[in-house]
């Protein structure tokens, strides 16, 4: 990266971090202290890594991005304003389900104010560019793993030797809380299982929480925990090393195994009397604070919400430009796919779109007397999935008791690559 490029990446990290501060401080509430640490790491993925096209955000085979860490919302949402995502959205073509309106700065300013698009915690549907809804730590590593499913699934099922749809990545950021979930472990073991190759988590490690210390409640080896549960984890050691973030985000998107990559943050960094404190996490800064984090970044100490000139280009010029290239091309396999494929392509465009084929119904089971609700529930679940080709469930290793094992001819399973499935069941 030229001289150029590195003043212009850490012109956007600036922005990203001071639109956060501001907005925490006009609505006298919110967290401050992760978006001051992790604009690196949200500038690096969005500008740099990830298949994303800001004028196409329900474009089926994007990169997904899950915020875990939820109450850090104002870092997502200010980044989704300045990429412009969604401001310049077109539909033509294929499209998924992707809901809410684009964020403008007005929504910056009125965050967590009733009735703006930017509440504490993001919320599917209301503001463009939020893929789900997170607020209970761990909750989002957990949609993550689905989503990830669903990629390799929608891969398996609609790519063809000559056309590939579906390979996008998914890519969530968590923190010391989510961690301390245990949906994150129980979610984590199984995308160690199937070898999620395109999840990646990257985990903030700031050793803070809102009470002190990490060490007052969380003291196990994050690292040795994903490692048994067959990911690959790397290390950064500083957030604000681009190069090295760079290689991190680069050789988890090249691993054969879902990928951890834990980065060493400061959180509230720039803030001279609340960087690496419990004070820095869920309260604004101050007003004098502010201005003295701001000073830290060379910023005007004197201007809030300020978006100096050339930010929003230099993220059309990387993110908007590649993105674009790769919708394009996309389109273009789409268009052939319709052609070669119509069938899959008529089932792709029933599933994306949220409707059930002609016929659905047909086949369902009667009852004309007495039967467990177990055994019920099995046999419509077989008749629905003869007619649904979509149609994805699972009981773990629970089937042969809760009867969703699915027995008609073209059902598949879902399991890792290198395992083989039996049912004794069937």
């Amino acid at each position: 990266m030229n001289q150029h490029n590195q003043d212009k990446a850490q012109l956007c990290i600036n922005t990203l971090r001071t639109l956060s501060i501001d907005a925490v401080q006009k609505a006298n509430s919110g967290h401050p202290g992760a978006p001051m640490a992790l604009a690196p790491i949200m500038y690096c993925l969005w500008q740099e890594m990830m298949r994303y096209d800001p004028a196409h955000p329900s474009w089926p085979n994007r990169d997904r991005f899950v915020l875990s860490n939820g109450h850090a919302s104002i870092l997502l949402y200010s980044m989704l304003y300045l990429a412009r995502v969604g401001h310049h959205a077109a539909q033509e073509g294929i499209q998924g389900t992707q809901q809410g309106r684009p964020v403008t700065l007005d929504d910056i300013k009125a965050f967590r104010q009733l009735g703006s698009c930017t509440p504490g915690h993001p919320e599917f549907g209301m503001a463009c560019g939020v893929e789900t809804t997170t607020g209970p730590l761990g909750q989002g590593l957990a949609t993550s793993v689905g989503m990830a499913m669903a990629a390799r699934w929608q891969g398996n099922a609609f790519n063809q030797p000559d056309c590939s749809l579906f390979d996008y990545h998914t890519y969530a950021l968590c923190g010391d809380g989510c961690l301390m979930e245990g949906v994150s472990s129980e979610a984590a073991s199984l995308a160690g299982h199937l070898q999620l190759n395109n999840l990646c988590w990257i985990y903030d490690s700031n050793a803070i929480t809102i009470e002190g210390n990490t060490q007052l409640a969380f003291t196990e080896d994050v690292a040795a925990r994903f490692t048994s549960a067959n990911w690959h984890v790397l290390h950064v050691a500083d957030a604000n090393d681009l190069p090295a973030v760079r290689k991190a985000l680069t050789q988890a998107k090249q691993s054969q195994k879902p990928c951890l990559v834990v980065v060493n943050s400061h959180i509230g960094y720039g803030s001279p009397n609340r960087q690496d404190s419990a004070k820095a996490h869920g309260e604004p800064l101050g007003e004098e604070e502010v201005r003295l984090a701001k000073q830290a970044y060379n910023w005007p100490t004197d201007k809030h919400f300020y978006l100096p000139d050339g930010v929003q280009q230099h993220l059309t010029d990387g993110l908007g430009r590649r993105g674009a290239q790769q919708y394009t091309q996309w389109q273009e396999q789409w268009t052939r796919y319709q052609t070669t494929y119509p069938q899959q392509a008529q089932q792709l465009h029933c599933l994306l779109s949220g409707k059930l084929p002609e016929g659905w119904q047909n086949n369902l089971p009667q009852f004309d007397q007495a039967i467990a609700t177990r055994n019920a529930s099995g046999k419509v679940l077989n008749a629905l999935a003869g007619n649904i080709p979509w149609m994805v469930g699972g009981s773990a290793d629970l089937a042969p008791s809760t009867k969703t094992w699915l027995t008609f001819d073209q059902a598949g399973v879902f399991h890792s690559p290198n395992t083989s499935h039996t049912n004794s069941s069937t």
